[in-house]
């Protein structure tokens, strides 16, 4: 099974990266594709048509969370204009590839402290905890050949490494960790996030987790995944 992701495309300021990243991958068919957010600039949702027009032929499905550029308002857009793609927020879905069951659990993701733009905007950190109660949840009662989870904010802090430590709290907080600690059930097999442009650590075990920091800006390629 082969799966690709990527994130921070940010359309279309990383566009031409995003092109010359597909042009890389040759002629190969992904299985699956998992977009972790932030595919559009600033909200400017309609930026989002070449990323797709792209993919839909590279891929046979393609799973999606939003970012915090997705904005709020626009969701319903993202929906309506691209209903072949799943889109989860703060949701599951579970899929077949290859005879084997695949639950993704889809999240804009948990921050250990708001921004001071979310503060000012009424984000605060219970928000966050609820988030994380739902993913909690979500993962603990999942069974799988394969659970992942999708979130654009860092599950971990490792493959945020590179990344000012002072900026850390606004990049993700210890969902993995957080996880561990319910049993190893809860925990999924793999776990992609974006968000973290800057990190030079991009993949990293942590609690038996293969975690990826998908941030295209990050990695400038796109990332591709092949599970057993």
């Amino acid at each position: 099974m082969l799966i690709i992701s990527t994130s921070d495309i940010h359309s279309p300021r990383y566009l031409t990266e995003f092109f010359l990243a597909l042009r890389e991958l040759g002629n190969i068919k992904a299985d699956l594709a998992l977009l972790a957010g932030d595919l559009v600039e600033r909200g400017e949702y309609l930026h989002f048509t070449p990323v797709y027009n792209a993919l839909k032929n590279r891929v046979k499905q393609i799973v999606s969370i939003f970012g915090n550029e997705d904005f709020i308002e626009n969701r319903k857009f993202y929906r309506e204009n691209y209903s072949d793609i799943i889109w989860l927020e703060d949701e599951k879905v579970e899929i077949k590839i290859e005879n084997r069951k695949l639950i993704i659990i889809g999240s804009e993701g948990v921050l250990e402290k708001p921004t001071l733009w979310q503060t000012s905007n009424g984000i605060t950190e219970d928000l966050y905890m609820k988030r994380l109660e739902k993913i909690t949840e979500m993962s603990c009662n999942s069974k799988a050949d394969i659970k992942i989870l999708l979130t654009h904010y860092a599950s971990t802090f490792e493959t945020v490494f590179g990344e000012r430590k002072s900026v850390y709290p606004h990049l993700g907080y210890r969902v993995l960790e957080e996880l561990s600690t319910k049993g190893k059930d809860c925990l999924p097999n793999i776990a992609i996030h974006g968000h973290a442009h800057y990190a030079k650590r991009t993949l990293s075990v942590v609690k038996s987790v293969r975690v990826y920091n998908v941030a295209l800006p990050a990695n400038k390629r796109i990332i591709t995944i092949h599970t057993l």
